[in-house]
């Protein structure tokens, strides 16, 4: 990808011009203990999964987002988001392109201008240079223009969803799944499966989904589970050594158990299936390492946002401007009712320069009051800008 490049714009002659003056005493107590910026990424669409590592981006230190990144940052609040593209894009030539949240600020940047091209060549090079998965397309793409209302939570991705007693092998979730898991190459290396409220299987629902699972497991593909480990302690309850019923079931827990990675677990399983039905059980066949990350960054996201849930969080729509924004009012001091204050913005579609100086200087006053902050759901550059104009880079969680 070719692009202009774009100069550093100066901080020291901009920013002032235009900012709104943050208080020095207020910073510089919110700045205390600053040191990680958290910018979790997603699989992609090419079956490039996570290692088991991969849980964080780092920055050496808050603020060090670096020129390009800078520059970037102040276009799209400027409301130039194909210039910013395009000084990202350099940045990928440059030292630069060492920091992933200049690669996670260019995806969101591609999925914004709904550039599907440019979005699955990028997320090539950065598995080839990160040797860890991209943001799904699905992930990024479709949600920045949706306005929640508010109060109403932010719609998440879709996913295939399996409740109840499952007994019917013609469920259309299941036909689905069982029709995909045959092809030889999936239509999809990305899948998002929801077993929170699977409660049993019957036989041939059973082994049709383990057989499924199997497949995907085998091809490579990518799965997010959501409610793994309870799905596989309520299903397993039933299945009693020497009792020769839910053969089905059986075979099921087997393989989520792979899929969760508890080998020990899974040859305790194996021995008790092949003592009550006197056949061998399926073999141990672990994920990769890329497919193990992703379903442990899947639970670990399901588990911040069970906890992001139970807060009263407060949430932003919109495109966000000037220094008199009504969302600022819902972060003034003497109007939050709760600690920490957690703020959705998941439906924010642009922060100008002037209210993200505004809204960093509401979060540090809140912080300076000993009151925590909590950002969710704050896409890669609207985060940048914020950093840019002072938001501590601690503040932002990942809870999708």
């Amino acid at each position: 990808m070719g692009f202009t490049i774009f100069p550093k714009i100066s901080r020291s002659k901009s920013a002032p011009a235009i900012a709104p003056a943050i208080d020095p005493a207020v910073k510089a107590k919110a700045d205390k203990g600053a040191r990680l910026a958290e910018v979790h990424t997603l699989t992609d669409m090419h079956g490039h999964g996570l290692p088991p590592s991969a849980q964080s981006i780092v920055l050496d230190e808050p603020g060090s987002l670096g020129p390009s990144l800078e520059n970037a940052a102040l276009m799209f609040a400027h409301g130039n988001p194909a210039a910013a593209a395009a000084a990202l894009s350099h940045a990928l030539d440059t030292d630069e392109r060492s920091k992933p949240l200049v690669w996670m600020c260019l995806f969101d940047l591609l999925a914004r201008n709904n550039d599907r091209a440019l979005f699955d060549d990028l997320a090539l090079k950065f598995v080839v240079q990160f040797e860890r998965s991209a943001p799904a397309w699905d992930e990024l793409a479709g949600t920045r223009g949706a306005v929640a209302k508010p109060g109403a939570p932010t719609a998440g991705r879709p996913r295939s969803l399996l409740r109840g007693a499952l007994t019917d092998p013609a469920t259309p979730v299941l036909a689905a799944l069982t029709e995909a898991s045959k092809q030889k190459t999936p239509g999809t290396q990305r899948m998002d499966i929801e077993i929170s409220d699977l409660d049993t299987v019957s036989d041939v629902c059973g082994l049709l989904l383990a057989g499924a699972l199997a497949s995907f497991r085998r091809k490579g593909v990518f799965i997010s589970f959501r409610g793994l480990d309870g799905a596989i302690h309520r299903l397993s309850s039933v299945l009693k050594s020497g009792e020769r019923r839910h053969k089905g079931q059986w075979y099921l827990v087997l393989e989520l158990l792979q899929w969760a990675g508890s080998m020990e677990k899974f040859e305790d399983r194996a021995v008790e299936f092949a003592i009550t039905f006197e056949i061998s059980p399926p073999s141990w066949e672990p994920l990769s390492a890329q497919q193990r990350s992703v379903v442990v960054d899947a639970a670990k996201a399901e588990a911040q946002a069970v906890e992001a849930n139970h807060e009263e969080a407060i949430r932003w729509s919109g495109e966000l401007k000037g220094p008199a924004d009504l969302c600022l009012k819902s972060i003034a001091v003497d109007k939050v009712t709760t600690n920490p204050v957690v703020v959705d913005m998941g439906a924010v579609q642009r922060v100008d320069f002037v209210c993200g100086g505004a809204i960093a200087n509401g979060f540090n006053r809140l912080m300076a009051q000993a009151i925590d902050v909590r950002v969710i759901h704050a896409s890669p550059i609207i985060q940048a800008l914020l950093m840019l104009t002072g938001a501590p880079a601690t503040l932002f969680v990942k809870s999708r």
